[in-house]
């Protein structure tokens, strides 16, 4: 589904948590971040794991959290679970455009993914989750539990309704737990297994995964470059137009400007790439002396390149905000892009530093920015846990600038769950109180 389709939440109800707690939440869609504030033990990090459940189709989770209801509401639907005393089943309701839709569903098995022992688990989830609903790597936490829930959401005798199925295609959900340091790598092949897989530093990962992105991008914007380049005689010989030599100049300088920018960052390298993207552009370049045809030649170089540099703009936005954020923060070293190896950390002195020697909240900056920055879809219900944890309070306290301004960036909506104060700082009306009893 289209990003621009994907359903906007806008409410949260929960009733009897733990048989205490009756919670209302409604989301700030002006700022597009809402902050969950409380006391331990009134479930702010369950209210979030019991969103991303519901919207992965891992309603197992909801035998483990004594819950009476849950209820999620977007612009013209809703989607409700209502637990029986047992625990062991539900009923599954969504109202959807003046249509309902309800069945009674099974609440997964009475073991935990997270503890039960391994051939248990084998034998209770079959046959294994396909290669397609596999990632490279998991969060040793609840990662394993999501990967096997969407693999019981798709297999044919899940006791999913179809409808709920085509309904969390409407949705889109990211969490981001307490837990983002380390990563269980899975196996290529067959089920993954605990006991053997491996773990991997989380910063690690999501510098190779960058690396790949940029190569990506770097060959869409080489294909294009080709291409144009290519038609450019032909394109030439019909153009007919060209532009005031003003405007032509401003637009010259706006590109010259532009990569310069995209050379400070890294994504293009001035000797690798001069012959593609270089502009040399001087004062009496396009003055009131050139003739038409040099008018109508230039004209159409700076349209191509303008066009050629599009396919960069996306990325380079979103790096630029991730290395000023961090950079401004880390001390006595700095982040950068490399373009065969992906983000790079360097000391002072210019010396290399691998990113897992970085502090962990350093690595916890690293890991949370990057996500919302490179792997958070327009229009996705981004749910953060905890984001104080290895923070000094001047890291804090510049957080929830940084979450705004990256919300407004990826066009997502964030529901924080804090107990810092300094989180939240003066903007007490994105703030949410939970803590009353049923």
């Amino acid at each position: 589904m289209h990003e621009s389709q994907l359903l906007q939440l806008q409410r949260v109800e929960v009733d009897g948590l733990f048989g205490i707690f009756d919670h209302r939440i409604e989301l700030n869609h002006q700022d597009h971040v809402t902050i969950l504030h409380g006391p331990n033990g009134v479930g702010k990090t369950h209210t979030l794991g019991m969103i991303n459940s519901l919207l992965t189709g891992d309603t197992n989770y909801f035998r483990r959290i004594p819950c009476i209801r849950f209820r999620l509401t977007f612009q013209d639907s809703s989607l409700e679970l209502t637990v029986n005393p047992t625990g062991a089943k539900g009923q599954l309701t969504l109202t959807q455009g003046g249509q309902t839709e309800t069945d009674e569903i099974g609440l997964g098995a009475e073991t935990d993914p997270l503890t039960t022992p391994w051939p248990v688990l084998r034998r209770q989830f079959t046959p294994p989750p396909p290669a397609t609903l596999r990632e490279r790597s998991v969060s040793s936490r609840e990662g394993l539990a999501e990967v096997l829930a969407r693999a019981a959401t798709s297999s044919s005798d899940s006791g999913r309704p179809i409808w709920y199925r085509d309904f969390l295609e409407t949705a889109s959900v990211r969490f981001i737990e307490t837990q983002r340091l380390v990563r269980l790598r899975l196996r290529q092949a067959g089920w993954p297994d605990p006991s053997s897989d491996s773990t991997v530093p989380t910063v690690l990962e999501r510098s190779a995964e960058f690396g790949e992105r940029l190569r990506e991008t770097l060959a869409s914007y080489g294909t294009q470059a080709q291409m144009l380049d290519q038609t450019f005689p032909q394109r030439l010989m019909a153009a007919r137009n060209s532009l005031p030599d003003g405007e032509l100049q401003e637009r010259m300088r706006a590109l010259k400007t532009q990569t310069d920018q995209l050379e400070a960052l890294g994504i293009l390298d001035e000797a690798a790439d001069q012959a593609s993207h270089r502009l040399n552009v001087g004062p009496d370049f396009a003055d009131e002396q050139a003739d038409a045809m040099t008018a109508r030649v230039m004209t159409l170089y700076v349209e191509d390149t303008e066009k050629k540099l599009r396919a960069l703009a996306d990325l380079s936005s979103r790096l630029r905000s991730l290395l000023d954020s961090l950079n401004g923060k880390f001390r006595h070293k700095q982040l950068r892009l490399d373009r065969k190896q992906g983000l790079v950390a360097e000391t002072s002195s210019g010396g290399a530093l691998p990113l897992d020697s970085l502090s962990s909240g350093e690595q916890h900056e690293l890991v949370l920015h990057y996500d919302l920055l490179f792997r958070t879809r327009r229009n996705t219900i981004v749910l953060i846990d905890e984001p104080e944890l290895s923070l000094h309070v001047s890291w804090q306290k510049r957080f929830l600038s940084d979450l705004l301004e990256f919300a407004k960036l990826s066009g997502f909506d964030a529901i924080v769950a804090t107990h810092s104060p300094y989180i939240i700082g003066e903007r007490d009306d994105l703030m949410v109180g939970l803590g009353d009893e049923v």
